[in-house]
């Protein structure tokens, strides 16, 4: 798995395996999920870790029948979108040790603002592969357009990411999580931060 990810990390794998590089995305994520989840530590770190992977690969699941659109070459444009996604995980994965020493020793809202940076970092690294390899502006917009639209979601559908879910009988309160949005809670933990 070292091997692969280094030509991933290269870029000298123009034809990654689609089921290596969907373990890769699992694993990196769950690294980084882990991390995480030790802000409350326990069983959140198992939760955090299981619930990672489902972030990022229900996202590309969701949002590949859009980028199929603009694209119109399903097996590239999979290739493609897989690519990203895997190496943003593991760039996550690579902040794992930073994202553990933050959730060790930052309050709630440094956290969040500490797991939203690391995901943006990451997502950058992503794009700047998917624009290398669609030569295409256009269709790299689009792509980040849609993916971070169904990802912001999916995370905000998927939380809490920080803090514990076992104070009450749910699991995933999805029914919360309808009301309001992920822009709508930045915002509001950034004010309060500067409050």
């Amino acid at each position: 798995m070292t091997a692969f990810a280094s030509a991933l990390l290269r870029g000298a794998a123009p034809e990654l395996p689609a089921a290596r590089t969907l373990g890769l995305c699992a694993a990196a994520s769950a690294a980084f999920g882990a991390a995480i989840g030790a802000y409350v530590g326990r069983w959140q770190i198992l939760y955090a870790a299981l619930k990672m992977p489902v972030y990022f690969l229900a996202t590309l699941a969701l949002s590949f029948a859009a980028m199929h659109l603009f694209a119109a070459r399903e097996r590239r444009t999979f290739q493609v979108a897989l690519e990203t996604v895997a190496l943003t995980t593991l760039v996550l994965a690579g902040l794992a040790p930073v994202a553990l020493l933050a959730s060790l020793s930052l309050p709630y809202t440094a956290v969040v603002l500490a797991l939203t940076t690391a995901v943006a970092c990451g997502g950058v690294v992503g794009v700047v592969r998917l624009h290398a390899r669609l030569r295409s502006l256009r269709l790299t917009a689009a792509w980040v357009a849609i993916y971070q639209f169904v990802g912001a979601q999916t995370a905000w559908l998927l939380k809490p990411w920080v803090g514990s879910t076992g104070t009450d009988d749910r699991v995933l309160p999805l029914r919360e999580n309808l009301e309001g949005n992920f822009y709508e809670s930045v915002f509001r933990i950034v004010v309060s931060m500067l409050s």
